[in-house]
């Protein structure tokens, strides 16, 4: 585990920052009974990013916002698992903007198959944000990955919301979860999943959320 992070913000006003990580899953091997995983993977980030690739709003697609310094880094400032994590470096001086990290995995099957998502963040979110609104965990499930990502009237196109990073307990480590009970793969038989944070607040300065223990279940 490594020393507390000593950053402390306010969230002010209303805005849309996506943090968002996508991913999709590698060779399956299939299990016996019809209800049993067909692959099931697990990340916590000790061997760097672990063949996710970090992009943002800037640098993927059209950009949807005004250019901002946020980023997604390999870090060993803390972690839930181990000493490394994932760094999301939210810079919310425009209010706007999307990070994520994605990579393609073999569902092991054209099939519909059904995905579930578990992850842990670190937030130091507390309480209301008031006319800022609450930060949001979201997730996204799909045959393929968000290339051109589109901030739309109720948030960022294909990401589906989980809960608030906001938590009454304080700052700390909390765990989310998301199921897509149906997801037709790619014809290659790959499939896409998301984790993202949306942040409905601007403030001038980089917020630091932490992503560790990732596990995706395909079944």
């Amino acid at each position: 585990m490594k020393q507390e992070n000593r950053a402390r913000y306010a969230l002010a006003r209303a805005g849309a920052l996506v943090i968002a990580v996508i991913a999709a899953f590698a060779p399956a091997t299939a299990s016996a009974g019809a209800n049993a995983p067909l692959a099931e993977y697990q990340y916590s980030y000790e061997d760097g990013l672990q063949g996710w690739t970090p992009k943002t709003d800037q640098d993927t697609g059209t950009p949807e916002c005004s250019p901002h310094a946020s980023e997604v880094v390999h870090s060993d400032d803390r972690a839930k698992d181990g000493t490394h994590s994932v760094n999301f470096r939210a810079d919310g001086t425009h209010d706007c903007g999307l990070l994520w990290i994605e990579r393609r995995f073999d569902a092991g099957t054209t099939d519909p198959v059904q995905v579930a998502l578990t992850l842990s963040l670190y937030s130091e979110d507390t309480g209301d944000a008031g006319a800022g609104g609450l930060n949001r965990v979201q997730a996204h499930v799909g045959a393929d990955c968000v290339t051109d990502p589109v901030l739309g009237g109720s948030g960022w196109d294909g990401f589906h919301d989980i809960a608030p990073t906001s938590h009454t307990g304080g700052p700390g480590w909390y765990g989310y979860y998301f199921k897509h009970n149906q997801v037709t793969p790619a014809a290659d038989g790959t499939v896409c999943v998301g984790q993202a944070v949306k942040i409905a607040s601007t403030y001038p300065f980089v917020i630091d959320y932490y992503l560790d223990e990732t596990t995706v279940t395909i079944s």
